[in-house]
């Protein structure tokens, strides 16, 4: 198609004449859409003729979208020279708007805010579903790098599309389908309102070829009667998608081996919870399976959570995976946008995931228990209140067993399904995980206090003080994020998944991923680094002490191992080890994994051990001091005699 030229100058109303090359302009309209170049060089709008018919617009040097309606097609198709009349309708700064001859065209930044409108206008007005299919198409075509950033969008994109199909379906035709080709995707409508027999089990329909050199990966689907006959005779139509490209279908970079193919039933109604499974076919694109990866049938799941682009949108529930060749076989009980993709292999992958599940369940539950017995010992032990140190271990283990108690009960209130529990536990969690990380904070400030500060170290209402600090912020920031809980929701049912695996589990955590980084990588990260620092000066204080005072003394292996428990201890009381999610990203790290799993899920019962510890050294010490101080006794109760030997008569 070859575009005619046209140069565009808008300003009030003028004629122009394509003779002259400074008053030509290119333009080019398919039933009243554009669909190849138009060229307006006019300060703010330059639309350019990309690779495959892709039109881009460009206003004020940002990506636009351009939508005209439909031309005088008497004039449009005059031969030689013509003249057309522009005159400027509107200009603000999101919207272009001018006429030209008979048609009113309007330009629109790509911006979140414009598309989005855009996209919700059409949502509601789903009529001429065919037309205002296309338009989005273009839309999300002339805006891809909007589309490609945003996953909000993309998501929203998706529904549209969605209803716009049904609309389409819900248009009546004669025979048993109708095809439908819009160049991005394909559709065609079944009706299948008269089955071939009552004998049959499965309805053999193929999806729509999109592409003659395509037809080689075209998808055969067997849907299951029994789930057709639910459906009133009237509606009963399927709607079966074939897609160009997967690209509004990856958000985590997916790797798509078959075309995506969408299935749909009339109304807006769904196949899932199916007794008898669907079946489908697909034939590779690539049959060339790279080492230690496999091939999976998967569902894109179009209620994903928009709000992490972490979460998991690429499913496998109820789908299973038979593969021969390079034809795989997807058995499914529900149907959605499917497709083949290429994943690690998770043989390995679900074994790990198990055993670090059990890890922490068993670590916490002890951690937990530990927790509330040295709470109940610093309760009951008066000497133990009286000790600053003993305060704070004590208070630490308390935050520990909010956040295991917590945790033990996330998965299981996250399966109740009561949106406002999974908010209450997703909040305690939140809140003890950063009381933990305050009084590992606190732990290091005393520990500076009593070993590097020595002096000038009272400070009245210590112990009240800290508490504030310890039990106070946590509670500022979890009351500030609840209380935005109306503008943007921060707490919720949350799906996580294993790195590399398809293992995904829904539990009740922090919904939002910059909230997620800034309140607790970053806090942690801080809190580490200063941590970290006490810890060198205290270790390098030990070290010092132990080369200078256990020269020449015996024990000294047996004075090296008890240093080397107490710079052990000191690490688990200032939370060193969760450091250890610093290193533990990626399959690869699997032991770092291992790691941070048994030494963080099993600090309260560590921190146990350490309080049993030091309380079982002071009662050396009291001991000690009491032996001293008896025999200091009575070498001051000794007769006269014997403290002046010349008073004694016998002698």
């Amino acid at each position: 198609m070859i575009p005619l030229r046209l140069l565009l100058l808008i300003s009030g109303t003028l004629a122009m004449n394509c003779s002259n090359s400074d008053s030509t302009f290119y333009l080019n309209t398919t039933t009243g859409e554009i669909s190849m170049v138009i060229k307006i060089l006019q300060e703010k709008i330059t639309i350019i003729d990309k690779p495959e018919d892709t039109l881009k617009c460009y206003w004020a040097s940002s990506e636009s979208y351009i939508d005209c309606t439909s031309m005088n097609e008497i004039s449009m198709n005059q031969p030689g020279c013509w003249t057309a009349q522009i005159s400027l309708v509107n200009n603000s700064i999101s919207k272009f708007i001018f006429n030209i001859s008979s048609s009113t065209c309007e330009v629109t930044n790509c911006t979140e805010t414009g598309i989005n409108a855009l996209l919700r206008e059409i949502q509601d007005h789903p009529s001429e579903g065919q037309k205002k299919l296309r338009r989005i198409l273009n839309i999300r075509n002339m805006c891809a790098d909007l589309f490609k950033n945003n996953l909000t969008l993309r998501m929203m994109f998706i529904g549209v599309e969605r209803v716009l199909i049904h609309s389409m379906m819900n248009i009546s035709f004669t025979g048993e389908s109708v095809y439908y080709d819009l160049r991005d995707l394909s559709l065609t409508v079944f009706n299948l309102a008269n089955l071939t027999s009552a004998d049959d089990k499965m309805v053999h329909i193929k999806s729509p070829e999109l592409l003659s050199e395509n037809n080689s990966y075209i998808s055969e689907i067997w849907i299951p009667i029994d789930a057709l006959q639910k459906i009133p005779e009237g509606k009963r139509k399927v709607g079966l998608v074939t897609y160009k490209s997967p690209n509004q279908f990856l958000f985590k970079e997916e790797l798509v081996r078959t075309m995506v193919m969408r299935i749909e039933v009339e109304g807006g109604r769904r196949l899932e919870n199916l007794t008898t499974p669907l079946k489908m076919k697909f034939n590779l694109l690539d049959p060339i399976i790279p080492v230690n990866y496999s091939l999976s049938c998967q569902y894109f799941n179009e209620y994903g959570n928009i709000s992490l682009p972490d979460t998991v949108f690429w499913k496998t529930d109820g789908c299973v995976t038979k593969i021969n060749d390079s034809v795989v076989e997807c058995i499914c009980n529900h149907a959605t946008p499917f497709a083949v993709l290429l994943i690690a292999d998770l043989s390995i992958g679900s074994v790990h995931w198990r055993v670090l599940s059990y890890i922490s369940y068993i670590g916490c539950g002890l951690s937990a228990f530990f927790s509330a017995v040295s709470f109940l010992t610093y309760v009951i032990t008066t000497n133990s209140r009286g000790d600053n140190a003993n305060s704070i271990h004590v208070s630490l283990s308390g935050a520990l067993f909010l956040l295991n108690t917590s945790f033990l009960l996330n998965e299981w209130v996250a399966n109740l399904g009561i949106r406002g529990v999974c908010i209450f536990i997703a909040a305690a969690i939140h809140y003890s995980l950063l009381s933990c990380f305050t009084w590992m904070a606190i732990e290091a400030v005393h520990l500076y206090l009593l070993l590097v500060k020595v002096f000038n170290t009272y400070y009245r209402h210590y112990i009240a003080k800290l508490s504030v600090i310890g039990w106070g912020v946590p509670g500022i920031i979890v009351g500030v994020s609840l209380a935005v809980k109306d503008i943007k929701p921060l707490y919720g049912p949350t799906q996580i998944t294993m790195a590399y695996t398809n293992q995904t589990n829904t539990i009740c955590w922090i919904m939002d991923v910059p909230f997620f980084y800034g309140m607790n990588l970053a806090y942690f990260a801080l809190i580490f680094v200063f941590n970290s620092g006490i810890l060198l000066m205290v270790t390098t204080q030990i070290c010092q002490l132990q080369c200078y005072g256990s020269k020449g003394k015996p024990g000294k292996a047996s004075l090296a191992w008890k240093d080397i428990c107490t710079v052990l201890g000191l690490t688990c009381l200032l939370g060193i080890t969760w450091g250890l999610a610093f290193f533990s990203y990626g399959y690869v790290n699997l032991p770092i994994l291992y790691l941070f799993s048994i030494f963080n899920s099993l600090q309260g019962f560590f921190i146990f051990l350490w309080i049993c510890g030091t309380a079982r050294k002071d009662k050396e010490d009291v001991a000690k001091n009491k032996i001293t101080s008896a025999a200091l006794n009575t070498s001051t109760a000794k007769p006269k005699e014997e403290m002046y030997p010349g008073n004694n008569p016998d002698q």
